[in-house]
């Protein structure tokens, strides 16, 4: 790591007692880091504090905490996320929110990738004046139960995944206006920043933009296991082999058929069947994409062969799903 790259880190990381790693801290109690991979080195911007600032360095992968909620975003690529000693390639459109008791590390080979720290106290002041019923969707909950002195213990995550293989431009436009506004000295800079991050959490929690799935990394290895072969699968958009997973998990497919129809009364391929079919529902619900486009999205073999694997389970054609059920969103 050169002179620059070390010094930068070396002001915002703090020894954190009882832990073998250094925890993050930013200054402000919300900003904003990207990462971007550059021939062989990382273009690094902070962006906090009223100031953005940028250089090109080699990639500093080192496993760290941070002091406060990290949310991260993959904008373009793939990037090799390491949770707690675990390893996810992550691609464009996926992400997590990391609790502040996550020991992890980024590693970009052709990634873009965005992080937004956001303190414990921030999320409180901006939630202050929420219903009960705003505070029970799963985002703003699973922020909630980590603030809480019962969860000072846990090591969780969220994860999100596209709930379809489209671009979601609301979120991305969220993301770049907290990005002018982290870097503003603008009067009212601060307010549209409160607001923006509740937006940003609330389009998180939108079924039709996002899949979410909470993590425990204390729960048990069949627990753990059963959400990472979930997860696969919900990522891959149902098109995936017993033979992709088994290689992707580092287990036997058959042990992992036997606990996902354990956990939820379906085997593997019916599981991923389903996940196929739900996202072929949300684009011809959500979108005006014809039917050769969805079936090339979802990696079917043809659109004829769409055609006839969706009216044969669904008992209607895309067409007339489209026709009845498009208006009521």
């Amino acid at each position: 790591m050169d002179k620059q790259t070390e010094q930068f880190f070396k002001k915002i990381e703090i020894q954190t007692v009882g832990s073998a790693f250094p925890s993050i801290q930013n200054n402000a109690d919300i900003a904003m880091f990207i990462k971007q991979s550059i021939d062989d080195d990382i273009l690094y911007t902070d962006i906090q504090d009223k100031r953005i600032d940028a250089f090109v360095s080699e990639n500093n992968n080192q496993p760290h905490q941070n002091t406060a909620f990290e949310l991260f975003y993959v904008l373009e690529g793939t990037v090799i996320k390491t949770i707690e000693e675990k390893e996810y390639i992550l691609r464009k459109g996926e992400g997590c929110i990391l609790n502040r008791r996550i020991t992890h590390s980024d590693d970009l080979k052709d990634g873009f990738m965005l992080v937004l720290n956001f303190t414990e106290d921030y999320f409180h002041k901006i939630t202050h004046d929420l219903s009960t019923e705003q505070l029970q969707g799963p985002v703003f909950s699973f922020l909630h139960n980590n603030c809480t002195e019962s969860g000072n213990w846990k090591k969780s995550y969220m994860e999100f995944h596209p709930t379809v293989p489209v671009v979601d431009r609301r979120f991305q436009t969220i993301l770049d206006s907290l990005q002018q506004e982290l870097a503003t000295r603008k009067l009212g800079a601060d307010f549209f920043l409160q607001g923006l991050l509740l937006r940003l959490l609330s389009c998180l929690e939108n079924p039709h933009s996002f899949r979410l799935n909470v993590i425990d990394i204390n729960s048990s290895k069949e627990d753990f296991l059963v959400d990472r072969l979930i997860s696969f699968i919900e990522s891959n958009y149902g098109k995936v082999s017993r033979k992709e997973i088994s290689k992707a998990l580092h287990y036997n497919d058959e042990y992992l058929n036997r606990l996902l129809k354990r956990s939820h009364g379906l085997t593997i391929s019916t599981y991923a069947r389903n996940v196929r079919l739900n996202r072929a529902k949300e684009l011809l619900m959500t979108t005006d994409l014809t039917v050769a486009e969805i079936a090339r999205l979802l990696d079917f073999s043809s659109e004829n062969y769409f055609y006839h694997f969706f009216s044969k389970v669904v008992g209607i054609s895309p067409k007339k799903y489209r026709e009845a059920h498009s208006k009521s969103l």
